[in-house]
């Protein structure tokens, strides 16, 4: 299809994307992504990002193949996707997966939080998983950072998208335990964060090179704290102090309360689009007011959440 007709279902792409990036401040992003959907340059990333394709197609792909390996077709199949790998086998990062040994173990342990759900013990329509959850968080913190008035350095912008995507990565080892559960004892939650802490540690860091592992615990721990790296050592700011001395690369600034926000507005749209759905519970109900209560007049990082809150709220009602 994009080799017969690239360019009309782009710009059907961009026709239905139009209303959404009148929304945005930052004007520059529809003309980043409008850039990025017409170039024909076959960049590094391009090329990363089409092995990044393939190499997931080829993990769901196994799934299929070890239940109904006699389906029509099937090794018509797995010749192309495994001619679409070798394509892109000058790339480290296909040849590390491709011995499916520490590299593939943790893309496959990332791949397990797809068959995570949320609100596993509330059943919901559509069902969310861990991963697709963990993917909005990031999209969402990436354009509140865009958003946030002040314009983030790149290192800083960098962060607040990959805290997002590996938010709940340690959900992985430790499995889903619900909020109310947390807050129901006494120091609950610390304990809980510490055996993630161990999990991570012991679990998922061994699965990356050692140069990755600083970047990943700063990433999921304490991961809705403001915070930098100064001298060596994780420091914990206001939004204030840190558009004004720590806004700088050399700092690697976090956002972690914006992320707290853009968490708690994924599980609203979670909430709000199920009981569109006819599909409620007191949980819900409890959990929506109790959102909408506490995010109506807050204001995150410099984005007005209590007016993001009610716009989603109407559009889902719409």
């Amino acid at each position: 299809m994009m080799a017969e007709k690239r360019q009309e279902l782009n710009e059907h792409v961009l026709n239905e994307l139009k209303p959404d990036f009148k929304g945005l401040k930052d004007t520059s992003f529809e003309k980043k992504f409008k850039n990025y959907l017409s170039s024909r340059e076959s960049t590094l990333e391009k090329r990363i990002l089409r092995a990044a394709h393939y190499l997931a197609t080829n993990w769901e792909f196994k799934i299929i193949y070890s239940t109904a390996p006699f389906i029509y077709g099937i090794e018509k199949t797995r010749e192309k996707i495994e001619n679409q790998i070798e394509d892109h086998y000058d790339l480290i990062g296909v040849q590390k997966i491709m011995l499916e040994k520490k590299s593939f173990g943790f893309v496959d342990l990332c791949g397990q939080l797809r068959f995570q759900k949320r609100w596993a013990h509330s059943p919901r329509i559509p069902e969310t998983s861990v991963m697709g959850h963990m993917l909005i968080v990031a999209a969402t913190s990436y354009l509140c950072t865009m958003e946030m008035g002040v314009k983030a350095c790149d290192k800083r912008i960098y962060n607040n998208f990959f805290a997002g995507l590996f938010h709940d990565l340690p959900e992985v080892m430790t499995k889903d335990i619900i909020s109310p559960v947390k807050r129901s004892v006494s120091e609950l939650e610390d304990i809980i964060k510490e055996y993630e802490d161990y999990q991570m540690k012991e679990g998922v860091l061994p699965l990356l090179p050692k140069t990755w592992h600083d970047e990943m615990l700063y990433f999921t721990g304490y991961e809705f704290e403001n915070k930098i790296k100064d001298e060596g050592s994780v420091k914990f700011i206001s939004f204030t102090e840190l558009n004004k001395k720590y806004n700088k690369n050399e700092f690697s600034p976090l956002d972690g309360e914006l992320l707290k926000a853009c968490d708690q507005l994924a599980a609203f749209a979670e909430v709000k689009i199920s009981i569109r759905h006819g599909i409620t519970s007191k949980d819900f109900e409890k959990a929506q007011k109790g959102m909408i209560d506490y995010w109506k007049s807050q204001k995150v990082s410099g984005n007005d959440f209590g007016q993001i809150f009610r716009s989603l709220e109407k559009l889902i009602e719409e």
